[in-house]
């Protein structure tokens, strides 16, 4: 087994996977994401640099993902935030809403706030 690397018995059940080579093959319950473990026996699978992925993890590796809406970023042009991917219009102002690509900001409690909300809600008089 490629994941196991046990041994397959005569007569056992085998995954062989077209994309991984003739070379390879699985327990069916060893047929899993290398990301997060989900079983794709009756699933699509992805085969990249010799892992298997799901649907979510191979795209994960191929695009980055916004934390503010969790989906794929297509457009060249997005922002890294706070050690995240986002895309310009979902990096806001926690308080009201402004979009801070490309602004100074501040962070109040782990939340990015702009310097005038900052200044209006958060900072001492």
């Amino acid at each position: 087994c490629y994941h196991c690397k046990r041994n397959m018995q005569e007569g056992d059940p085998a995954v062989y996977a077209e994309r991984a080579g003739y070379d390879k093959l699985w327990h069916p319950g060893c047929f899993v994401c290398s990301t997060c473990g989900e079983l794709l026996v009756d699933m699509i699978y992805f085969w990249k640099n010799g892992n298997l992925y799901c649907g979510r993890h191979y795209c994960d590796s191929e695009r980055p993902r916004c934390a503010g809406c969790d989906e794929l970023i297509f457009s060249n042009e997005y922002t890294l935030a706070e050690g995240q991917n986002w895309h310009l219009k979902h990096f806001c102002c926690f308080d009201c809403d402004c979009v801070l690509a490309g602004v100074t900001y501040l962070t109040v409690n782990d939340n990015p706030v702009c310097k005038s909300c900052y200044v209006k809600n958060h900072a001492a008089v």
